[in-house]
Parts: C-alpha cells; sequence; structure tokens
C-alpha cells in the first residue's frame, strides 16, 4: 500500500490573514508563493473541495476560502498599483484581470498550500473531481496555469 505524504506546513502568516498592504508581493502584486489558487463557480464547491482535502490530511491553516470581495478589492488595487514594465513583460496583468472579472462575477477563490509538485497534484485530483474555473500555482519564478 502506498501512503501519501502529508501536505508541507507552511511557516507563515497565512496570506489571507494580513492586510492588504502586507499580503505577500512580487513586484507590487500579490504573490503567495508556494500555494495555489482555484476559482470555483460556487461557494458550494469551493467549500466541498476545501473540506475533501482537509479530510485527506490538510491542516485548517493551509486551505482556505477566500472572501470574494476582499480578491476584487485586491485585484484592483494590484491592477492600479501594477508596474508599467511588468504589464509589458509579463502576465500578471491579465491574471490579475481574471481574477477581478471572477470575482466580480461572484465566483469563490481556494487557496491551498502546496508546495511541491505533488501536493499540488495532489490538490488538483480533488479540485478535478468537484470541478473548477481555473487553477495557478505561484512557484518562485513563474506562475503556472493548471
Amino acid at each position: 500500500m502506498r501512503v501519501q505524504p502529508a501536505p508541507a506546513k507552511r511557516r507563515t502568516s497565512a496570506p489571507w490573514e494580513v492586510p492588504l498592504s502586507q499580503r505577500p508581493e512580487k513586484h507590487g502584486v500579490f504573490y503567495p508563493r508556494g500555494y495555489v489558487i482555484v476559482t470555483f463557480e460556487s461557494q458550494a464547491n469551493a467549500e466541498k473541495v476545501r473540506q475533501l482535502l482537509l479530510d485527506g490530511g490538510y491542516d485548517e491553516e493551509d486551505v482556505h476560502v477566500l472572501d470574494t470581495e476582499r480578491v476584487l478589492k485586491g485585484a484592483t488595487e494590484d491592477l492600479k498599483d501594477l508596474s508599467p514594465v511588468i504589464k509589458m513583460l509579463g502576465s500578471e496583468g491579465e491574471l490579475i484581470r481574471g481574477h477581478q472579472k471572477g470575482a466580480a462575477a461572484g465566483h469563490t477563490f481556494l487557496l491551498a498550500y502546496a508546495p511541491s509538485e505533488l501536493e499540488t497534484e495532489r490538490l488538483m485530483n480533488v479540485a478535478r473531481r468537484v470541478g473548477f474555473q481555473n487553477a495557478h500555482k505561484y512557484d518562485r519564478f513563474t506562475i503556472s496555469q493548471l
């Protein structure tokens, strides 16, 4: 029998627990390194995935359903403050606009700590069973669409 390792525990304050002005950033925009943000059409689906992850061994502090209004406010601020260089060279602006649009449409966002490839795949296996809109992994140098 193959035993799945438990997800690694994060070592800093959770990104949703800090004021917007103190959240983790890279180049002035929200950047929760080591986390995956999964977008769901409904809060019920996001909560279902969260509960399945908790039942599967995730710690409560490592998986959280984000407040849609806070996502909308944060995305709007990020777009306003986004560096012109990042707008030209990076895909962050498009990603932020997608989060802003999804939050405005009432979609729900799940933030889960999944620093390794194995933990990311474990998370996405659960999200696929329920169904999701999109998902992005924030690694050290890249943001990957899952």
